[in-house]
């Protein structure tokens, strides 16, 4: 496993990243950093419960590092919501199901929600029926600003 680097810390969680994954670890994690970050980027071991594991896909539009912070944005700014993997696929974007949390904050989180999934602009964009440099731009400004602008979209 090669080194990690914390790329995010809020207060409901971090978000790690090496070249293999990245994990966003919540507050509630029972383990600590120390134990976990090792546990949820290796390949071989089984990611914390709590944790979530981006591994690094080449097919995905955004880097893992960069879906993970998606996701930390988005748990940070809205109520609890449960993050699966099984949500979205790149291959079928329109079967995409998003948590209620989630779609009630709008499109921009709805488009970071799938942006975190790996699907690519254009098909974020079918999804929530936006142009896609617009869907870019609002994911962008997400991962720039660490905030959500739910006015927008």
């Amino acid at each position: 496993m090669d080194a990690t680097e914390q790329l995010y810390a809020g207060e409901m969680g971090t978000v790690h990243s090496s070249g293999e994954a990245a994990v966003y670890l919540p507050e509630s994690l029972e383990l600590s950093e120390h134990r976990a970050i090792p546990q949820a980027i290796s390949n071989t071991l089984e990611t914390p419960a709590a944790a979530i594991r981006f591994p690094a896909e080449s097919a995905a539009a955004r880097p893992h590092g960069e879906r993970a912070l998606l996701v930390a944005v988005l748990k940070e700014r809205l109520p609890p919501f449960q993050f699966r993997h099984a949500d979205a696929d790149i291959e079928t974007p329109a079967s995409a199901r998003v948590p209620v949390q989630v779609a009630a904050g709008g499109q921009t989180p709805v488009a970071c929600y799938l942006a975190a999934h790996g699907l690519q602009d254009a098909a974020i964009a079918d999804v929530v029926r936006l142009d896609a440099s617009e869907v870019g731009e609002a994911v962008e400004s997400v991962l720039d600003s660490g905030a959500i602008d739910l006015s927008r979209l």
